[in-house]
C-alpha cells in the first residue's frame, strides 16, 4: 500500500487549502528544495522555565541560638526513641507527632523487620554522646546524633522542618 500526497505547484496556492478565516494562502518556495518561508506568529509561544528557581537565601543568616537549643532537644528525643522503638522498649506511635507519615511508615517497617530477627536482645541501653546541629536555611536544620547503645554506638542523621509552627522530622537516617 502506497500513500500519495498532492502538494501545490510552487508559487501557487491549492483552493482546498483555503481558509474560511479569510488569511492569505500559505505561498511555497519557487526553488525545490528549500523550506517555506517563515511567517511571524499571531501569538508568540509563551517561554517558562523547566525547573522552579531556587530560593534566594539572605547572605548573612544565622540561627538563633535557642532555635539550635530547640533542635538538639528534639534531635535527642526522637534519636532516643527511634533507637527504644527499634529495641522493641518503646511503641512507635508515640514518635507520630515528630516524624513525617513517609519516615514514620519507613521506621515502622524497620522496626517490624528487626523484630522478626530471632535472638535479638530486646532490651538496649540508649545514650547520646554528641549532638551535631546545623542551620541549613530559616526552618530548615540537619543534625548528626552518635548515639550508644549496649554493644555497638550508631550514627543518626536527621533533617527537621518547621511546619505550621511545629518542627517535623522530614528525614531520618540510623545508620
Amino acid at each position: 500500500m502506497s500513500i500519495l500526497i498532492v502538494l501545490p505547484a510552487p508559487g501557487e496556492a491549492s483552493p482546498e487549502l483555503s481558509r474560511a478565516s479569510g488569511e492569505p494562502l500559505p505561498v511555497f518556495s519557487t526553488v525545490p528544495g528549500q523550506a517555506p518561508p517563515v511567517l511571524p506568529q499571531r501569538h508568540p509561544a509563551v517561554i517558562r522555565e523547566l525547573r522552579p528557581a531556587p530560593a534566594k537565601t539572605e547572605a548573612n543568616w544565622s540561627s538563633s541560638p535557642e532555635d539550635d537549643a530547640r533542635i538538639e532537644a528534639i534531635s535527642r528525643s526522637v534519636t532516643m526513641g527511634a533507637l527504644e522503638v527499634l529495641a522493641g522498649t518503646r511503641p512507635l506511635q508515640q514518635l507520630a507527632r515528630w516524624m513525617d507519615f513517609e519516615e514514620f511508615e519507613r521506621l515502622q517497617l524497620r522496626t517490624n523487620l528487626v523484630r522478626g530477627r530471632e535472638g535479638t536482645r530486646l532490651h538496649r541501653n540508649v545514650r547520646i554522646l554528641r549532638v551535631r546541629v546545623c542551620p541549613v536555611a530559616p526552618g530548615v536544620y540537619e543534625t548528626a546524633v552518635a548515639a550508644a547503645e549496649t554493644d555497638r554506638v550508631r550514627a543518626v542523621a536527621l533533617r527537621l522542618e518547621l511546619r505550621r509552627g511545629l518542627w517535623k522530622v522530614a528525614a531520618l537516617e540510623i545508620g
